[in-house]
């Protein structure tokens, strides 16, 4: 969980935009999850077990507040995160080379991931491997651009007309 669940929301509101602007549909506190819901199937996930493992007595998943704000917001919208690449559900969250991966593409031959020592950072940096989620190794490369700026830009490449003359 965040570093302060109990903080007041900072991408929230950001990341509920993103279903009117790309379903042309307003937000829906359906198309989230609630901080109950959420800290349900995050202690579910195999990022939990893995923290219990490794910390014993764990406060759960070492989760970013953009990312943990991003569930809150779209946690059950598959028509949002599961397009050219599949977001991971909360509970699929998953620790791997100590990096929480939360997305893949529809290839399985990526997989993008936040460093677990960067959780208690609201907003930190993503990183991409050059294997799918199912590999075991793999190397991780910096994209240079924080998670709440990063899923911003997938969508919105995800989502543009390829037709409409502004996207050249």
């Amino acid at each position: 969980m965040p570093a302060d669940s109990f903080a007041p929301a900072v991408f929230l509101s950001t990341f509920q935009k993103l279903v009117p602007t790309h379903l042309d549909t307003p937000w829906a506190e359906e198309d989230g999850l609630s901080a109950g819901e959420l800290e349900a199937l995050l202690a579910a996930s195999p990022a939990a077990e893995t923290a219990r493992e490794t910390d014993g007595a764990s406060d759960g998943v070492p989760i970013p507040l953009s990312l943990y704000e991003f569930h809150r917001a779209l946690g059950n919208c598959p028509d949002l995160l599961e397009t050219d690449h599949f977001f991971f559900d909360a509970d699929e969250l998953e620790i791997r080379d100590g990096f929480l991966m939360f997305l893949e593409d529809s290839g399985e031959s990526t997989v993008w991931g936040l460093p677990v020592a960067d959780a208690e950072l609201p907003d930190p940096l993503v990183w991409r491997r050059s294997t799918g989620a199912d590999a075991e190794h793999g190397v991780w490369t910096c994209e240079s651009g924080t998670f709440s700026e990063f899923a911003m830009d997938l969508l919105q490449w995800t989502f543009e007309d390829p037709e409409d003359p502004e996207n050249e």
